[in-house]
């Protein structure tokens, strides 16, 4: 590792709040698979399993979060809570407030299809992140990390503010006296297990927004949220 990159890395501790002890595990969680793949050597380790493991770590810790808020409230609702806060949007634009994007470690072909420019990256990479917490300082590193990204919406947020921009959309279009939007999925990536989507969504034929999600649905709904800012 450069000396550049692990004073890189130093800063990126100071804002996540945790010294690593093995700062090449943090190191793999900002490591995308195409650069693995271009190490004749083999040795270069990528994040694909600690987004796995990050990802169920997340959703554990944001599940207590929303219980301890909300001891008696119902599942429905806290589920609802739950997928919204762990959506891939909300963990890109968290990646981005980090300087994720920046620290990426990127092939020479995805650097130049614009790798670094793919929000799904950067979630993936923000989940590996938190894997590499739990795996370097156990449970409470990763707890004291997601409760100080995520504690204060889970303690404000109700079912009622998960607005379906989707629905927003069409009924400002239709006030309008404008067709309702198309939403084209013009871009599917990665593995079956875990798969992003890239949508677009048109009206009057002529695109508009895009948005990205794991399922099509988050996607187009990103896509309506980023279309409805610029109505």
């Amino acid at each position: 590792m450069s000396p550049e990159r692990e004073a890189a890395l130093h800063r990126l501790e100071a804002r996540l709040g945790h010294r690593f002890q093995d700062l090449a595990l943090l190191d793999r969680a900002l490591t995308h698979v195409s650069d693995a793949h271009e190490d004749p050597s083999g040795r270069t380790l990528h994040n694909e399993p600690l987004e796995f493991l990050g990802d169920s770590v997340l959703g554990f810790v944001v599940a207590v979060l929303l219980h301890r808020h909300a001891p008696e409230g119902g599942e429905g609702t806290k589920s609802k809570l739950k997928a919204h806060l762990v959506a891939a949007p909300s963990l890109a634009r968290r990646a981005a407030a980090l300087d994720l994007p920046e620290l990426l470690r990127l092939g020479r072909g995805e650097e130049k299809t614009g790798g670094r420019g793919k929000t799904a990256l950067w979630g993936d990479a923000y989940e590996a992140v938190i894997a590499a917490l739990y795996l370097d300082g156990g449970v409470e590193a990763a707890y004291r990390f997601v409760e100080a990204e995520f504690g204060d919406e889970t303690r404000s947020l109700d079912e009622g503010e998960l607005r379906d921009f989707k629905t927003r959309l069409q009924e400002k279009l239709q006030a309008a006296g404008r067709p309702v939007p198309q939403y084209v999925v013009v871009e599917e990536l990665g593995p079956s297990h875990r798969r992003t989507f890239r949508v677009e969504v048109r009206i009057d034929e002529r695109s508009v927004a895009e948005g990205s999600g794991h399922s099509k649905k988050e996607a187009q709904q990103e896509a309506a949220r980023r279309a409805l800012e610029r109505f």
